[in-house]
């Protein structure tokens, strides 16, 4: 029962930190508005759409609004479709699934690192190394594939995303003369986000990774030192 307990203890400490690690960089281009702002001009939005600077951004924060915090749906001044309104309305269930497993995970992954510290509980650690450093690898190995798919053909890699997140929905491809906002929002500026994750994510991962093996060494090194001491 006591090995179970650990283990059970193990795994959640380890999943609670990839879910923290994996929704805090989703949150990142969520609520970001300024990287948005920053395409504007970089993608020369202005020109594909027509539409002045301040009405993008105007256009802009109200979806968001209205997917973030729930606000009547509008998308400023573009015309919308059902399909499109409800495609964006999927989105909210995914950013707020996102927003909500944020601090739940936060939360559990605290608790479990004062315990752990205050040595409330044990949980294991295969080979000396805090289960953090191998938790670490599951995401980098998963995006690395994604990537590596992506790479190889970028076209089946994002519409296998968009299956996985939007199964049985097609209404994620967009008109652009009855959903004139997707010219607002190029494919550039959502392969910037997914980088954007991506490399935070990847950050925040090879901290963690790089800290334990400093860790690691050190710790061997002063047993040695001891060792010869005595």
């Amino acid at each position: 029962m006591r090995k179970v307990l650990r283990g059970f203890n193990t795994f959640i400490y380890g999943l609670s930190f990839v879910l923290l690690a994996l929704t805090f960089s989703i949150a990142i281009p969520i609520l970001w508005r300024d990287f948005y702002y920053l395409h504007i001009d970089l993608l020369n939005i202005v020109k594909a759409t027509g539409v002045s600077r301040s009405d993008l951004i105007y256009s802009f924060n109200e979806l968001m609004d209205s997917l973030v915090f729930y606000k009547e749906f509008g998308e400023g001044v573009f015309e919308y479709s059902v399909s499109g309104m409800n495609h964006f309305l999927d989105c909210r269930i995914l950013f707020t699934l996102d927003l909500v497993t944020l601090p739940i995970s936060f939360v559990v992954f605290l608790v479990y690192f004062i315990l752990i510290k205050t040595k409330k509980i044990i949980v294991y650690r295969p080979a000396g190394m805090s289960i953090l450093f191998y938790a670490s690898f599951v995401p980098i190995l998963l995006l690395g594939a994604l990537a590596i798919y992506a790479l190889i053909d970028v076209n089946s890699a994002y519409t296998f995303f968009h299956a996985v997140l939007f199964p049985g929905k097609d209404n994620w491809v967009f008109n652009p003369r009855t959903d004139p906002i997707i010219n607002a929002l190029p494919e550039q500026f959502f392969l910037d986000c997914g980088i954007l994750i991506f490399s935070v994510l990847l950050l925040v991962l090879l901290v963690v990774i790089i800290y334990n093996i400093v860790k690691k060494v050190k710790s061997r090194s002063l047993k040695i030192y001891k060792a010869k001491a005595n």
